[in-house]
């Protein structure tokens, strides 16, 4: 218990960075004319979050304290944020590209070290949840500074999260320490490839799980990376009311834990997978709506955020907690991130930079209305696929029972 404190504001100030940069991103490309490189600006971030997140896992578990690694990552990438927005101002795209895949192999990989040094120090089903909610709400807190400041559209959103970030790294020297795990075991090849974490693909239930998150990757992307190109469109300012979609995080977040004991792991990440199917149904609605009908469709689409995200991705990490054995667990948060957030984002932006890049060609809502009606069918489609999927071949009830004896 004395170590949550600690953990909280760990989690606070990990999505806080991560918001003051990644969150209206498509709007600040979008408000410099450069809104077809958004797809390809998450494409190169998934390639970064293929590279680093397992080797970096693989230094957790062995060799170096969590806390450790991660300060040393955030004060590098706090120098890597503070140069972005020339490249940004002067049009240079490679530039620019290269520098968002260097934050992408410095910032990703302590996401899921975040995950592992919260799941060392506390009974991950019973407080993760609430430990977790405390990201959702520096994520909500960066928002709210965005939009209160007219940073939405503007490059000074990556000088927030530079500053950000050299106050997390700094504060990474300060937390639990959480020493590998392995530290005592032989070196040899297996680790540096991370094929202990990759074994856990033998468990087929594990498979589906990761299968249904790389597939529903196109849906998250979709809404991720062209939400806020979208909003602006509608006439609607992105980042503050996009924490109406963030309040309901903290909400469901805290009843997370008591509905996972309750009902258990196949329904709640079911439910979440159908929840993406209505939300971006709704979105292509509003497209053509209008007035009042047009808010209703956007503010329950955002209202569905809570269910969307932690029924199927926080739910995920406590799933993929209690599949891992104790010396693979930050190798295990690094495989499933980089399944979603590498692979999974390359291939999710790819796909969706290409529809919308050949689908929404006019600016104006009379004329891109119909465009963007157009474009939110495909993630509803993509979303209902993962869906039934996962409701016919998943079955892993007794995770949770189960996991005691791994751990």
């Amino acid at each position: 218990m004395s170590k949550i404190p600690s953990l909280l504001l760990m989690m606070f100030l990990q999505y806080f960075v991560q918001g003051a940069w990644n969150m209206v991103i498509g709007a600040v490309l979008a408000a410099h004319d450069l809104k077809e490189i958004v797809g390809s600006t998450y494409s190169v971030l998934g390639i970064a979050t293929i590279i680093s997140p397992l080797f970096v896992g693989m230094v957790a578990d062995r060799f170096i304290a969590s806390q450790k690694v991660m300060g040393v990552l955030h004060i590098i990438n706090a120098c890597v944020l503070f140069t972005i927005p020339n490249f940004i101002l002067s049009g240079n795209v490679v530039g620019f590209l290269i520098m968002i895949f260097i934050v992408g192999l410095l910032f990703y990989p302590t996401t899921a070290l975040a995950n592992s040094v919260s799941f060392r120090h506390i009974d991950g089903v019973r407080w993760f949840p609430i430990v977790r909610v405390f990201g959702t709400i520096g994520f909500m807190v960066a928002g709210l500074i965005l939009g209160f400041t007219g940073f939405s559209t503007s490059i000074n959103s990556f000088l927030l999260a530079a500053g950000a970030s050299v106050v997390y790294g700094l504060y990474c020297f300060m937390l639990p320490n959480t020493p590998p795990s392995g530290k005592n075991k032989k070196f040899s090849l297996r680790d540096v490839l991370c094929l202990d974490a990759l074994s856990l693909f033998k468990d087929k239930y594990f498979t589906i799980f990761m299968l249904s998150t790389f597939i529903l990757m196109i849906t998250k992307t979709a809404y991720s990376a062209y939400l806020p190109v979208y909003l602006p469109v509608l006439g609607i300012e992105p980042a503050s009311m996009m924490q109406i979609a963030i309040a309901t995080e903290v909400i469901f977040m805290f009843m997370l834990s008591f509905l996972l004991s309750r009902y258990g792991f196949k329904k709640i990440i079911l439910f979440g997978a159908i929840c993406w199917v209505i939300r971006s149904l709704m979105l292509s609605l509003a497209a053509t709506a209008g007035g009042v009908e047009m808010y209703f469709y956007i503010i329950g689409t955002l209202l569905l955020q809570g269910i969307c995200w932690d029924f199927f991705f926080t739910a995920g990490d406590i799933y993929v907690d209690k599949k891992a054995g104790t010396e693979i667990k930050a190798q295990a948060q690094g495989l499933r991130f980089i399944v979603s957030n590498g692979f999974g984002l390359f291939m999710a932006a790819s796909v969706c930079g290409f529809i919308n890049n050949r689908v929404v060609t006019e600016k104006s809502l009379e004329q891109a209305g119909p465009q963007w009606q157009q474009f939110w069918i495909y993630p509803a489609v993509v979303a209902a696929i993962v869906a039934v999927g996962f409701w016919f071949f998943f079955n892993d009830k007794d995770v949770i029972m189960t996991s005691k004896a791994k751990s």
